[in-house]
């Protein structure tokens, strides 16, 4: 390998001693060689127009002016923006002359830092002063809790203060001193440790957070009040009723990554009983807290008076410079009180005179919200930096943010001692000189710079200009509520890292695993942003598992991890956007070609929106295209490459997501093949399905309206995304999964851009993809569907065209002995009215056809979908007709498997109906020729050999007459006669013949056929409503004859009363000629 093109010019205490240690407490000589000029902000405030310019000297320029007598500056900005660095160089900058100038620092965060700095800053003389700010308590942090909750408690009751809270009818009708006042309920609520705990500077790690309550902490004592309601009573039960229900709506946005902020502002009209809490409890905190400290505020109004009486007399001004407000929490407000009192405003003319005070303060926007209207209204200068919205704090872009740690860099390879005698020696000078440059003495300047590039003539070794761009984006916008893209946040993630094992450069053992900052995106880091292919060349060519990370890593940050092709880059060969020779400075081995694959630079890719087409496929060998799913499918990768799409009940939060769709999407798989849940579960099963419904479905044995109906969007589940106890199709979690996925994802992405290589290896993952989904489908169907004897898949279109071909039978519409085809065309059609009156048909013969009622319609509809085909008005009619013939032949249904398992209703129902055939068929024909051969011949005895008309004239003639001679004899009977018989004769006169046929056929057995399926044919064809109509009139008349019969017959008995002789004759005449009798 050839020499290194770089030298290793620092060592880890360097690096320590100007970073870790610079970031709370560095000298003065490190701090202006690493000052990165601040620009560009907001400014606002009474006396903004004093400032002339949005600059660091503009601000300075105005407020050291000798002539000014006071100003209250705020400097506004997220943690890590720059408050502290510009409030520094305010300090470093300020003029010498009479002012007093005190500078505290952030230091530990706490209260009792900043009150132990101000003493340390103030001359001895006023030292004494401190002594009346009281005395801390001795307490655990428990105990100091619990005074703190009691003193709290004492103060939310009625009456507590002297003068009326605002608040006080609230407290009145809630009772919050009872609810906090609870033994139980104080002893597990943690809101009152965790505000004590930032006041402490929890161990240094305060970072600016607000000692004040919050919803979370108002939403965690619900849920106590709730446990303890029991407990409660009057306002104080209400108030715990109140939390508790509003608490349930806080949980859910807090698992959401809602912070306090955030829902206080959002949903505000939702949990007005916490808010109204919330403010209460703040209202009193800074009382309840001086208790508990033991600190005085009344003490420190008197000691910042002291102090300013006595500079006066001196003819000096205070100039207060405090880098964080968030310090003095507890103290804060009558801290502010001295910052905005302008003595020469006060018009008071007893009170002795007190200097001027310039103050300047550190804050964060989520402080500033806080702020009372009237202190707000008394901010003379108002600087805020980076965006107020909300956003990234991205004051240093592009060529500046390589600038930025370019001076880091110059100051770890220069050293303290260096820069201190730098600054010594620019001391009493106008200006100072740039700050000493080793990179300018280094015999490996031009081969260095070559590599790594340099900024101002400062290397940037070992990082380069795509490296810090990407070690950027790799930053969290979002952590727990804090942005990592700061300044502060690149020194601490990215420069410290990079910097604290210079052996590892020497070693070639660089980068290591310590770069890899907990501050970075999950799909930033190495495991999820390496591409598929590139990963899996990287595990081909490189066998060393350490070695292998090392390439994971560079090419992650130092290159494009998206990209596997060698191009030409600034004159030489690059691999993954990493060019030879920095492989060859990291120990790497180059893996790429010897000739560029693509022409161009392989750029690192950007998020791009889906584009209008597909580009999947489903052989491994060619190029073919899953089908198109259309929108549906675009809104879904929308969905799964995106993050906190659930959140539509509230607006969205202001902080956008840093990843692209790519990362998302792998980070999600990552996670779920990692046995880990998915954020977005339902948008992946979405996308899942989509791809298992663009298989060739006629491939997995059933047909395509099938496979829709058992394989629906909600029965498909990648594995861990439902607890249901249903029979899903479990997607497993395995890497061909995730590959084929990213790769299907990828193609939509990035069709654009993709190279030849890439597009051919994403369609081979997919085409895998595809090929095991179809298995894991046919298993599924398999599974869900009944088998046949033969271990196919059973098909019910068979069936289905069976039950609809039984009904048209016995409904009269359909003649068994029909062409096959021209049944099919029936079965299919919307059905006819019956022919055959069902009223009329035996009961097993309508209880087949009540059996089918409500069902063939639905068994129609989906029959007609079963055998469909791609091409419009063609079907595939193979299976149905073999089902008709079978049916006319051997009046058997298909015979289906006992298991249905996962059948779709209609065509379950079908199946169930067509073993209810094979079962009953043989009663159905039984019993309807029975009941038509009884009614045949029980009208045939009543005929005796006459035709139907005739013998319905001899039964009208002989009632007519006979009525007419006994008028009042069997009248209802006569009259129903009289009704009946010509709306009988105008209803089935025309099917007397076929009566009559029917008669005639059951005297020679010979023409009923004896076949099944015939035999049910000829008895539909039968005209069995005729038959019964006139066996029931025929019935009727013989009822009348017989009951006028029997009165002529009581008449002779009785000798003739009432009737002459001459009628008894006729009427006996008449019957006789009615019933054919002799």
């Amino acid at each position: 390998m050839s020499e290194h093109p770089f030298r290793v010019c620092w060592t880890a205490q360097q690096t320590r001693s100007m970073l870790v240690t610079e970031a709370l407490e560095g000298d003065d000589a490190v701090f202006l060689a690493t000052h990165t000029p601040i620009h560009g902000f907001e400014v606002s405030g009474t006396s903004a127009a004093d400032l002339e310019g949005a600059d660091e000297q503009a601000v300075l320029t105005s407020l050291s002016d000798p002539d000014r007598e006071h100003a209250f500056c705020v400097v506004q900005g997220e943690p890590g923006s720059g408050k502290s660095h510009l409030i520094r160089w305010l300090s470093v900058n300020w003029p010498k002359g009479k002012d007093v100038k005190l500078l505290l620092r952030r230091a530990d965060g706490s209260l009792e830092g900043a009150l132990r700095q101000l003493k340390d800053r103030l001359p001895e003389e006023f030292h004494e002063h401190f002594e009346g700010l009281g005395t801390p308590q001795r307490a655990t942090l428990q105990g100091r809790a619990n005074i703190f909750l009691n003193t709290l408690s004492a103060m939310m009751a009625p009456g507590h203060f002297e003068e009326e809270m605002p608040d006080e009818r609230w407290c009145e009708r809630y009772r919050p001193d009872e609810l906090l006042g609870n033994s139980q309920i104080r002893s597990q609520w943690s809101a009152p440790s965790r505000i004590l705990t930032l006041l402490d500077g929890a161990d240094g790690n305060r970072d600016q957070q607000s000692a004040s309550f919050n919803v979370f902490d108002v939403a965690e004592l619900g849920d106590i009040a709730y446990k303890y309601a029991s407990q409660l009573l009057g306002g104080a039960k209400k108030l715990g009723s109140a939390l508790a229900t509003e608490s349930d709506k806080i949980k859910s946005l807090k698992r959401d990554n809602w912070l306090p902020d955030e829902i206080a502002s959002e949903i505000a009209d939702e949990i007005p009983t916490t808010l109204e809490l919330i403010a209460s409890l703040n209202r009193r905190r800074n009382d309840a807290i001086q208790n508990v400290l033991g600190v005085s505020a009344q003490g420190l109004k008197t000691l910042f008076r002291k102090v300013r009486q006595a500079l006066a007399t001196r003819d000096m001004r205070l100039v207060l410079l405090l880098e964080d407000i968030t310090s003095w929490e507890g103290l804060d407000d009558s801290l502010i009180d001295v910052l905005v009192f302008n003595a020469t405003a006060r018009g008071d003319e007893a009170e002795q005179d007190v200097c001027p005070l310039i103050s300047v303060v550190g804050l964060t926007p989520a402080y500033y919200r806080q702020l009372q209207a009237n202190y707000r209204q008394r901010i003379t200068h108002e600087i805020r930096l980076g965006e107020m919205a909300g956003g990234d704090v991205d004051d240093l872009e592009g060529k500046e943010r390589v600038a930025f740690v370019s001076r880091y860099l110059n100051a770890v390879r220069a050293g303290s001692d260096a820069l201190r005698a730098w600054r010594t020696a620019n001391q009493d000078s106008s200006g100072l000189e740039p700050p000493p440059n080793p990179c300018n003495a280094c015999a490996k300047q031009e081969s260095c710079f070559k590599t790594f590039g340099d900024s101002e003539g400062v290397g940037l070794f070992p990082f380069t200009e795509t490296a810090l761009a990407r070690f950027y984006e790799a930053l969290k916008v979002d952590d727990d509520g804090q942005t990592w893209r700061t300044p502060r946040g690149i020194l601490q993630a990215v420069v410290v890292p990079n910097l604290s094992q210079p052996e590892l450069l020497e070693q070639q053992r660089f980068p290591g695993p310590l770069i890899e900052h907990s501050a970075f995106e999950p799909s930033r880091k190495p495991d999820i942003a390496v591409a598929p292919r590139l990963g899996q060349i990287i595990a081909a060519q490189i066998e060393d598992d350490d070695q292998a990370r090392r390439f994971r890593r560079l090419v992650t940050y130092w290159g494009n991890p998206e990209s596997a092709d060698t191009v030409e880059l600034e004159g030489e060969l690059a691999f993954a956007g990493v060019t030879r020779t920095i492989f060859e400075a990291f120990g790497l081995p180059w893996i790429g070609q010897d000739e560029a694959t693509m022409a161009g630079p392989a750029v690192a890719p950007s998020p791009a929106p889906p584009s209008q087409e597909p580009s999947p496929a489903t052989e491994e060998t060619k190029e073919t295209e899953v089908a198109e799913p259309g929108e549906q499918r675009r809104r879904l990768i929308s969905e799964v490459t995106s993050r906190n799409t659930n959140r539509t009940s509230v607006p969205p939060r202001n902080r956008g997501p840093t990843r692209n769709k790519r990362e998302q999407m792998r980070l999600d798989l990552a996670k779920w093949v990692q046995g880990k849940g998915l954020e977005n579960a339902s948008q992946w099963n979405g996308l899942l399905h989509l791809l298992v419904d663009s298989l060739d479905k006629r491939s997995t044995g059933v047909a395509p309206f099938l496979f829709d109906k058992i394989i629906t969007q909600e029965m498909v589940k990648l594995h861990g995304s439902t607890s249901g106890s249903r029979d899903y199709l479990v997607i497993p979690p395995e890497e061909w999964v995730r590959v084929g996925l990213e790769s299907y994802l990828t193609l939509d992405i990035d069709r654009d851009t993709l190279g030849t290589e890439d597009r051919a290896f994403h369609l081979r993952n997919l085409s895998i993809l595809m090929r095991r989904l179809e298995t894991l489908a046919v298993d599924y169907l398999e599974r869900r569907l009944p088998l046949t004897e033969d271990s196919k898949i059973w098909s019910p279109a068979g069936a289905m065209t069976q039950v609809l071909q039984a009904r048209a039978w016995l409904r009269g519409v359909l003649d068994p002995k029909a062409e096959p085809i021209d049944q099919l065309r029936n079965i299919l059609s919307d059905e006819d009215e019956a022919v055959s009156d069902p009223g009329a048909r035996s009961k097993p013969w309508n209880d087949w056809l009540n059996a089918t009622k409500n069902w063939h319609e639905r068994i129609r509809v989906d029959l007609r979908q079963l055998i469909s085909t791609e091409s419009p008005g063609l079907i595939d009619s193979s299976e149905t007709l073999a089902a008709i013939i079978q049916l006319r032949d051997s009046g058997f249904m298909v015979e289906a498997p006992e298991a249905d398992l996962g059948l779709p209703e209609n065509m379950r129902r079908a199946k169930e109906l067509a073993g209810y055939w094979n079962k009953n068929r043989s009663t159905i024909a039984s019993v309807e020729f029975k009941q038509v051969k009884d009614r045949a011949e029980a009208l045939d005895f009543l005929l005796r050999k006459a035709s139907i008309e005739s013998h319905l004239n001899r039964l009208d003639k002989a009632i007519t007459q006979s009525s007419n001679l006994l008028p009042n004899v069997a009248f209802e009977l006569v009259a129903s006669w009289k009704a009946e018989l010509p709306r009988a004769i105008e209803r089935n006169s025309e099917r007397f013949p076929a009566v009559e046929e029917l008669i005639d056929a059951f005297l020679d057995d010979d023409e009923i056929p004896a076949k099944l399926p015939l035999r049910i044919a000829w008895l539909s064809e039968q005209p069995a409503r005729e038959l019964q109509d006139i066996l029931e009139l025929a019935r009727s008349g013989e009822k009348a004859v017989q009951e006028l019969r029997d009165h002529a017959r009581d008449c002779v008995s009785a000798s003739g009363k009432g009737v002459s002789l001459s009628a008894i004759h006729e009427i006996g005449r008449q019957i006789k000629l009615a019933t054919g009798l002799d």
